[in-house]
């Protein structure tokens, strides 16, 4: 990977700068809303676990870098900082990114909003991306699951699993983690459907570990002794948390990349456009900067010799995709767009569970069980806290996740400028058996009906992955976008559908460690 331009070369190049003005009317530019022009050495759009562990790396290396995010930077400032259960029943725009209708179910009215999850449609499912300074960080669980290594090889046998246990996963989490749950918290009132599903999915034979998680358990604790706001203790801890208790990655790659001096935070900067000057030169992206209500108030054109993208699975490859739709980017190999899925994942309920789970379900999701005598294939789980409406019967919902049976595609609708899903749903049949199969099985020992989602309403897949997969559309070692010089993706869409039965988070940004740690010698 050469080299094409030095760092003085790049900044006084005649040629950008008369080629990015040209771009700015091209793209519609100016007008009603000014348009103005910087120049780094290194942009990176989005900024959650792939993005922000990129940001932090490049300023380490004193690399002059954008990160770019087309969310807002959320802040703790009290009880009412984010959405609470009762105001997204209600509809809360603040959950949503620039719609007429909530992201969670994509059927409450809500106020047109630059909220924290973008709901994105398919042919037989919805999917969903994280917006906001932190990107997905702001709207996980916060559960930090290390894949087990038998199912981790089968999914990425060009991967080592022993580097990354060693080196990249235990960076990652002394980062963001706060640790497994804690005896005294678990031993709680609030906690007894955690109990109960330890019990239960053990009874089952299957293999119960807990979580790391992003979360500070020592401000969950003093919500359980009334030192602070009940939130994470009462289920509410998706949208950020109102007790401050989400380690949400603002708080510590990105915190950490703005302390070096030489990363930018460009918020409110939604990409409309990647595009190149020349054959060999800079990368230009187009930012339409908007208010919180989704106005455009101004252009921004960021130049940059390295680019990377991480705006998650689903917009990475948007954005992929329409450069090539448009002509903007030549040569983007036609592997992008293919190999997506969603880590296998299913949102399964139990209904009139006979097991005590409690006054109320406490967050966040912090135990797994992985059932490796499955018929099918193996299957993990992540326990979900859900909290029962008043007269409702007691109910449990999991995560389910496996290897997908065959992965689906993503396409660019060029008249809506709109990413599109097309999924398979008939053709993962096995999948859904293999879920259901280790459903029953604890619900055997917990009571219940056990329910698909699609009892629950249209499947959401909350996992997106794929889409520039690893040795299929980029470069395993680097990221690099094969027919792309120094564009590299660094986010959940190198991931090639699944990240092995456990939630994606901590792998991504493994995965990102990995990379950068290949690419700085490289490029700095």
């Amino acid at each position: 990977m050469k080299n094409q331009f030095s760092r003085r070369k790049f900044i006084k190049n005649g040629v950008y700068v008369t080629a990015a003005t040209g771009l700015a009317s091209t793209l519609g530019c100016g007008g009603d809303v000014p348009t103005i022009h910087s120049i780094k050495k290194a942009a990176v759009i989005g900024s959650g676990f792939g993005g922000s562990v990129t940001a932090l790396r490049l300023g380490e290396a004193g690399i002059s870098t954008a990160l770019i995010e087309r969310g807002q930077r959320w802040s703790y400032t009290g009880p009412d900082s984010f959405p609470t259960l009762l105001s997204m029943s209600q509809g809360d725009g603040r959950t949503t990114w620039l719609s007429d209708f909530d992201a969670p179910s994509g059927q409450i009215p809500v106020n047109r909003h630059a909220g924290m999850l973008e709901r994105i449609e398919g042919d037989t499912v919805d999917s969903v991306v994280g917006a906001g300074l932190g990107g997905g960080s702001l709207v996980y669980g916060g559960v930090l699951l290390q894949p087990r290594e038998e199912i981790f090889n089968e999914i990425f046998p060009y991967l080592d699993y022993a580097q990354m246990a060693r080196d990249f996963y235990p960076k990652v989490l002394g980062k963001v983690s706060g640790g497994p749950i804690p005896d005294d918290i678990l031993g709680t009132p609030f906690y007894k459907a955690k109990q109960a599903f330890i019990q239960n999915a053990t009874a089952a034979g299957m293999m119960v570990v807990r979580s790391d998680v992003g979360f500070n358990w020592n401000i969950i604790r003093k919500e359980l002794t009334g030192e602070l706001p009940l939130a994470a203790s009462i289920g509410e801890y998706v949208f950020c948390c109102n007790s401050n208790a989400k380690n949400t990655l603002d708080k510590n790659y990105i915190a950490e990349a703005e302390a070096t001096g030489k990363v930018t935070v460009n918020t409110l900067h939604n990409v409309k456009t990647i595009t190149r000057v020349g054959r060999k030169g800079p990368y230009v992206v187009h930012c339409e900067v908007i208010d919180v209500e989704g106005n455009v108030v101004m252009n921004h054109l960021i130049g940059c010799e390295y680019l990377f993208m991480a705006a998650g699975s689903l917009n990475t490859t948007k954005l992929l995709l329409k450069a090539k739709a448009l002509g903007d980017l030549r040569g983007i190999n036609d592997a992008v767009g293919a190999h997506w899925a969603a880590n296998g994942d299913e949102l399964m309920a139990r209904i009139g569970v006979t097991s005590d789970l409690g006054p109320v379900q406490g967050g966040p999701p912090s135990i797994a069980a992985w059932d490796f005598n499955n018929s099918i294939k193996p299957v993990g789980f992540m326990h979900s806290p859900a909290n029962s409406a008043p007269g409702q019967p007691p109910t449990q919902l999991q995560m389910a996740m496996c290897k997908p049976d065959q992965p689906g595609t993503l396409s660019y609708l060029k008249d809506s400028d709109k990413v599109f899903i097309n999924w398979p749903m008939e053709a993962n049949g096995y999948a859904r058996q293999a879920h259901m199969e280790s459903l029953q099985k604890i619900a055997a020992f917990s009571g219940g009906m056990p329910l698909p989602d699609l009892a629950l309403g249209r499947p959401t897949m909350w996992h997106p992955l794929g889409g520039a997969t690893m040795g299929e559309a980029t470069d395993i070692e680097t990221g690099e976008l094969y027919g792309q010089p120094n564009l590299f993706v660094m986010d959940g869409a190198l991931m090639p559908g699944s990240t092995a039965a456990a939630n994606p988070s901590l792998t991504i940004a493994a995965n990102a460690e990995r990379i950068m740690a290949n690419l700085i010698p490289r490029i700095a």
